[in-house]
């Protein structure tokens, strides 16, 4: 499991700050107490084909189980940060090729197509989850229409706007928003998003 806690640091502060980083003790999505700490993992975080990052993730504990702490920019079992992805997923919706997407970003084609298909899977729950996300913050649900991706893409684009007018800047970016939301389970095959359950 995964908790994205936002941040302000990108990849090279955070890997900067090594184990000296500070992360929020979570409360434990099921009993609602504060979690314990329960050590660190390391993973790979690719920033662009030239750069990959080798960071500490935290990890916390509580009701039998163990989560990862991953920072809004690290995406659930997803080498490339989060606004790599969603830039990409964008850029596609909007009718540009995946080919030309990948040579763009010097990655192979076949990853960038992996994301494609993967967000057109989950399009309308993302979809769905984010005009949800609207209103539970005091928006109205957006009118969108065209292709599931494309509408999807518009319901985030669409709650960030809405957590903006809400929250002011300190919500961060578009895509890190957005996989705050659903758990760092952007592209993930969890077909249980966290407002699933609420």
């Amino acid at each position: 499991m995964a908790i994205v806690w936002p941040t302000e640091l990108d990849v090279d502060m955070y890997v900067a700050a090594g184990r000296e980083v500070v992360v929020p003790r979570p409360d434990c999505p099921r009993c609602r107490q504060p979690m314990s700490f329960w050590g660190w993992y390391e993973r790979d975080v690719r920033v662009s084909a030239e750069v990959i990052h080798r960071l500490s993730v935290r990890r916390a504990r509580c009701c039998e189980r163990t989560h990862a702490l991953l920072p809004g920019f690290l995406t659930w079992g997803r080498l490339d940060a989060v606004e790599v992805i969603g830039s990409a997923v964008e850029t596609m919706c909007a009718g540009t090729g995946m080919r030309r997407v990948a040579e763009g970003l010097s990655l192979a084609h076949t990853t960038v197509r992996d994301w494609r298909r993967r967000f057109a899977r989950r399009a309308e729950l993302l979809a769905v989850g984010f005009s949800r996300f609207c209103v539970a913050v005091g928006d109205l649900a957006p009118r969108l229409f065209g292709r599931p991706e494309a509408v999807a893409v518009g319901a985030v684009r669409s709650a960030w706007v809405a957590a903006r007018r809400r929250f002011g800047d300190g919500v961060g970016g578009l895509w890190r928003l957005a996989n705050a939301v659903v758990g760092g389970h952007l592209l993930s095959p969890n077909m249980d998003p966290p407002w699933a359950a609420r």
